[in-house]
């Protein structure tokens, strides 16, 4: 019988996943949930050793033996320290030792409970990384559990093979408590090098390539891929890439119901290079998906990103590699044009009032290749995102920690080191927080700010009634901190243009692509009534629900207002 407590049985199971059968155990009760498993289970090989000082040494003495991962356990308290010398000998020495700690559960650490130290305070050359698992609850802490398990276990032989630590928390209430006669189904990712890539088989398969964030690629080989395994390439405007295999999908996805995505176009493997997307739809529907797809990582680092909760395999190769080497197979041949028959008929030209997308749906067609595009987070990045910008434009976005702060700093840093136009579509609110940085002496004459000026943060008054907005804007939103940005603008040598109409915008529009004598400050008024109807109206013309979602998503609507 297993233990009832889940990260326990998450651990066991991916032991026995990943082939770690030798196990070194020192007597204890908080270990007591994981031992009475393994000891039952006839895959574990158990080795008492009581000091756990010598089990340690006794641990290395193994793999010196075997040249396999060892695993060994230990109780709460001032057990974890007696492993500190085994330990240092194992990180210089490399030796692949998995340090399964226990702890009591995290509300106790401090609080002067019986035996609840902090067990996850080891030196910095005791192990290469320290691992705390969470008390699963849920099912987030189930799928958080999971990876930290399978990232934990990976660790040990990652390029040079070193001791991990990997800390169970436990409740006195699980203690002696054994109801589970079989361990859980568990998702297992494992790591391959360049090596593997020719047993890589996508036969019959419908691939989905999403590109994230990152400077550009030489695109040749995902395009030779793309051909020979009819792949879909789905990017947006931070992904740099657009090609005649590339889709945009964002607003598509935006109405698009996730029964029908899972029926049409939810992938059997989703392959992922780059960064981060800053693609809520794109994220939503394969987070959300009932489809069993796999989820295959590229990174020449190997690092463990799960960002959709699928990952099964990740490839520790560059892009190229990986995309030359694959060798070419038969593959779903209608689920490009599935995609395809949704991003084609992309609709953005209807009459929009003044907003940050009438800005978007204007500018877009007009600015010159080889020009940089910097967003600010969160709605300037989500309302260009429904737009095609040409080849060529680089597009950026402070999408690694997505935080409000820095975005003009970053902008200007690039637009000094160019020649081309540089572009910065920003809102009120990210401005006035990085608003020092118009004093950057280094600011040149190919600087465009596009400031949208709607009275606070948008993205959080998006579809709400007029009560709840005053309710937001008093806080939450933000309201009232910014008039103009005229004294600034002038005061640190910009040429400022003052937009509140589309005729204003209209008659300037072209003065953004000209080279000038002055960096230019755009700042657009609007206000939360027009940048809702705009959104709105773009997302209603592309609307791919059918009647019956529709009409379920405004009763849902009409239930938030009230």
């Amino acid at each position: 019988m297993y233990s009832k407590a889940k990260n326990v049985q998450i651990v066991t199971a991916l032991l026995k996943e990943h082939g770690i059968n030798q196990m070194v155990v020192s007597p204890g009760g908080t270990n007591a949930p994981f031992v009475k498993g393994i000891q039952d289970d006839p895959f574990f090989t158990l080795y008492s050793v009581v000091d756990e000082r010598s089990a340690l040494y006794f641990a290395i003495g193994v793999y010196l033996a075997t040249g396999k991962p060892v695993a060994m356990c230990c109780t709460s308290a001032q057990a974890t320290r007696n492993y500190v010398p085994g330990l240092t000998e194992a990180f210089y020495k490399h030796v692949p030792i998995l340090a399964i700690t226990f702890s009591k559960h995290p509300q106790y650490t401090g609080q002067d409970y019986m035996q609840a130290p902090n067990q996850t305070s080891l030196p910095v050359d005791a192990v290469r990384k320290s691992f705390s698992l969470p008390y699963v609850s849920n099912e987030h802490d189930r799928l958080h559990c999971e990876r930290l398990v399978n990232e934990a276990i990976l660790e040990l032989t990652h390029i040079i093979p070193a001791p991990v630590q990997l800390n169970v928390p436990m409740l006195d209430s699980e203690l002696g408590s054994y109801t589970d006669d079989s361990l859980p189904r568990v998702k297992v990712i494992k790591r391959f090098s360049k090596n593997d890539l020719f047993n890589v088989n996508l036969e019959k398969k419908k691939i989905l390539i999403v590109v994230g964030e990152n400077r550009g690629y030489n695109d040749d080989a995902i395009i030779r891929f793309t051909q020979s395994h009819n792949a879909v390439i789905y990017v947006n405007q931070l992904s740099n890439m657009r090609n005649d295999y590339t889709v945009e999908g964002n607003m598509m996805l935006s109405r698009m119901n996730q029964e029908y995505f899972d029926k049409e176009l939810c992938p059997d493997i989703l392959i992922t290079i780059g960064g981060q997307t800053g693609d809520y739809p794109l994220y939503h529907k394969l987070a959300e998906s009932a489809c069993e797809y796999e989820h295959w990582r590229i990174s020449a680092g190997g690092e463990i990103v799960d960002t959709y909760d699928h990952l099964t395999k990740v490839f520790e190769c560059e892009n190229d590699e990986f995309f030359d080497s694959v060798k070419s197979s038969i593959s779903e041949k209608n689920y490009k044009d599935k995609w395809k028959s949704f991003t084609d008929r992309y609709n953005t030209s209807m009459d929009l009032p003044i907003s940050n997308a009438f800005a978007a749906q204007q500018l877009c067609s007009k600015i010159p290749r080889n020009s940089y595009v910097n967003f600010a987070i969160l709605n300037s990045l989500r309302v260009w995102n429904l737009f095609h910008l040409k080849n060529k434009v680089k597009c950026f976005c402070n999408v690694g920690a997505f935080g409000i702060d820095g975005g003009m700093s970053t902008f200007f840093g690039q637009s000094v080191v160019t020649e081309e136009i540089c572009y910065m579509i920003i809102g009120d609110l990210a401005f006035l927080y990085d608003i020092n940085s118009l004093s950057i002496r280094h600011i040149k004459n190919n600087v465009r700010i596009i400031l949208v000026n709607n009275d606070g943060g948008m993205e959080f008054k998006y579809g709400v009634n007029d009560l709840k907005k005053k309710s937001l804007d008093r806080y939450i939103a933000a309201a009232g901190h910014f008039i103009n940005a005229n004294g600034w603008a002038t005061t640190n040598g910009f040429e400022y243009i003052p937009i509140k109409t589309k005729e204003d915008f209209m008659k300037n529009v072209d003065r953004l692509n000209r080279p000038t004598e002055k960096p230019i400050l755009m700042e657009i008024f609007t206000n939360e009534d027009n940048e809702n109807k705009a959104y709105c109206s773009l997302m209603n013309a592309n609307d791919h629900r059918t009647f019956s979602d529709k009409v379920v998503g405004r009763l849902k609507n009409k239930l938030k207002l009230h």
